[in-house]
């Protein structure tokens, strides 16, 4: 402390006292540094914090507060231990001060602020949990407003000091704790917890023009009990407004109460919107993917790869990698090396529109499986074989090849082994999905097929019907593991849509199903694909069962009505995603139940709102006016 000189004592935190300083003359560059003093009750709980705080020296990122130093020094007039964080001095104010004056003149933070805000603050979030460090003290005062829209996170918290209970009963104001975690209040922090925390700072700066400080602070505290209180808000904020709608998904994510539910930073990143925000924020992270492109992915999702230009190489080079990985099969390092060229050279000509159907041949499909099967064990090289299947599968004749091979029993251990690499299944759904659904020829993409399956009503595949049927408990759990993963939950869906139409759900299984696609819905309402596969895959099991479709509006987390209506606002100008939502609707009517809620919910509204909006489309209009005949009957 004998270094600094103390140049303006500034607001107090919560948990200490905030020094302007700079080093003395003697030392002095004039650069002015922001020291946190923290009260200790003794040394031992002085040196944990510190040890613990030492991690804060490492972090170099442009969205987090710089940390110069850390030390514990005693003060003899007080006769009191003190940790001492001394960190970069910004100049400016901080976040809380920002919304304090947009609230005072009742005024809206603009939409390009508060997405460059989210941006940086979950690429901030996704560079601290990744080294294993928890802000713990996420608030507007511990952001700085470092430019006209840039952000920066400070006032790091540790374990030691957030954990000591009589200091917090004493010196913390109820109104400070408003951002935290219900978890927290209860001293469990986690990475889940800074999530809550940015949901909660999201919505202050959301809400600066339509509610007062009193009501914001009641409103943090009162959605720690019960997250319902967001709807009353969010009607307010919309009013007739639909550009904030993603950010109220965004947000609906964030403050679950129970921390399971809640997304990681590292989910969050995968969420389309939220890329939106990274790439706004400038963020290094969208240029971090290390397994296959976004769009790579999607096309494959959508359909498969299409025939253009011939890649002359192409075949000569599959065919030497995978000779030398059955030669060698016993080689993990060799077969690890060889999928990794293999999905090089295939992401490439995917990437470049080339038609590599020609080298998806037998070969490359038996070395494959030869591989799964002799490293059924290895983690690393199943994650790039399965990635490798998903591709290849999207080829109509490999699909049947791969299904002639016997491949969906090795895909199921996969699944049920690996549930928790989110790449790994990922993978095997889309593999699956494409077995399950090839079989009509001359078709150019696996969507379409899905929907000549769903229209003829029946299908006819090669597939024993007891191995599909073991395939819907793995498709299921992989769905509930990766809810908050969009990508994951997106594949899950479609194999079960597929699974649905073939018929393999047992009786027993209908609820269980139709309330795992509900939460798939209300948690990636913003994916379009998603949104297409779950209407039509509950569409079918509300065809099958009316224990699905009492589930669908009796579900205990919210009405499926309603993630219906909110489905259709997130993609109203997306005719495929009307429609499919249409379909659903079509059988919701066929229920009484369902009718009734239906017309008190305004779905007759909905219905002549969505005609007016597709004039053109016979398909649409056609389902439209087959549901509302039946509202009005």
């Amino acid at each position: 402390m004998e270094r600094y000189e103390v140049l303006e004592e500034l607001q107090p935190g919560a948990l200490g006292t905030m020094l302007v300083v700079e080093l003395k003359a003697e030392e002095s560059t004039g650069k002015k540094y922001v020291m946190k003093q923290v009260e200790c009750i003794e040394e031992k709980q002085a040196n944990k914090a510190l040890k613990e705080a030492m991690d804060l020296l490492k972090l170099r990122h442009s969205s987090i507060c710089a940390y110069k130093e850390l030390f514990v020094t005693w003060d003899n007039k007080i006769s009191s231990l003190f940790l001492c964080l001394v960190m970069q001095h910004s100049g400016q104010g901080d976040l809380s001060s920002l919304i304090k004056e947009k609230r005072q003149k009742s005024e809206k933070i603009t939409d390009v602020v508060i997405l460059k805000f989210l941006g940086q603050m979950v690429d901030a979030l996704f560079y601290i949990h990744k080294q294993n460090i928890i802000h713990r003290n996420l608030k507007p005062s511990n952001i700085l407003v470092t430019d006209e829209a840039s952000f920066m996170l400070c006032d790091f918290s540790t374990e030691a000091l957030m954990s000591d209970e009589m200091k917090w009963k004493i010196r913390v104001e109820e109104k400070s704790k408003s951002w935290m975690a219900p978890e927290t209040l209860r001293f469990s922090f986690s990475e889940k917890s800074d999530i809550w925390s940015l949901g909660c700072v999201l919505l202050d700066m959301m809400t600066c023009f339509v509610l007062n400080t009193e009501e914001i602070t009641s409103l943090l505290q009162d959605i720690r009990q019960d997250t319902s209180h967001l709807e009353e808000v969010l009607t307010l904020m919309q009013n007739g407004d639909n550009s904030s709608l993603p950010l109220f998904s965004i947000l609906f994510m964030m403050l679950h109460i129970q921390p399971s539910m809640r997304p990681t930073a590292k989910a969050l990143t995968d969420v389309p919107f939220i890329r939106e925000c990274l790439t706004v924020a400038g963020s290094s992270l969208i240029g971090l993917k290390k397994s296959l492109s976004l769009n790579v992915i999607d096309a494959l999702l959508e359909g498969g790869i299409g025939s253009i230009l011939a890649l002359p190489c192409l075949l000569t080079f599959t065919e030497l990698i995978t000779s030398a990985m059955k030669t060698h099969i016993d080689s993990l390092q060799l077969q690890i090396d060889g999928c990794r060229l293999l999905l090089e050279i295939l992401s490439q000509a995917l990437e470049q529109n080339l038609d590599v159907e020609t080298s998806l041949g037998e070969n490359v499909i038996n070395a494959l499986l030869e591989t799964v099967r002799k490293h059924s064990e290895n983690e690393e090289l199943l994650s790039l074989v399965c990635t490798l299947l998903m591709m290849i599968s999207a080829s109509e004749v490999a699909a049947e090849n791969l299904k002639k091979a016997g491949l969906i029993p090795d895909l199921l251990m996969i699944m049920r082994n690996f549930l928790h690499n989110e790449q790994i299944c990922l993978s095997c759904c889309g593999v699956l999905w494409s077995l399950v659904v090839s079989g009509k020829q001359n078709t150019a993409s696996i969507a379409p097929r899905l929907m000549w399956l769903n229209a003829a009503g029946n299908l006819e595949y090669n597939i024993d019907q007891a191995l599909l049927k073991s395939a819907v408990p793995a498709t299921s759990a992989v769905l509930q593991e990766h809810l908050q993963n969009g990508m994951v939950a997106e594949t899950a869906c479609s194999a079960l849509w597929a699974l649905s139409l073939q018929g393999c759900l047992a009786e027993n299984e209908y609820e269980s199903t139709t309330a795992l696609l509900l939460d798939a819905l209300r948690m990636n309402p913003e994916r379009p694909v998603l949104v297409k596969n779950a209407c039509q895959a509950l569409a079918s099991l509300l065809r099958l069962s009316e224990i699905s479709a009492f589930r669908f509006v009796m579900d205990s987390k919210g009405s499926g009505i309603n993630l219906i209506k909110d489905a259709y606002h997130f993609h109203c100008d997306d005719p495929e995603v009307v429609e499919n939502i249409c379909t659903l609707m079509n059988e919701m009517v066929q229920y009484d139940d369902i009718v009734l809620d239906m017309v008190s919910q305004k779905m007759k509204e909905l219905l002549s709102e969505i005609k007016s909006r597709f004039p053109s489309s016979m398909e649409i209009t056609t389902l439209v006016d087959a549901t509302l005949l039946k509202l009005q009957k």
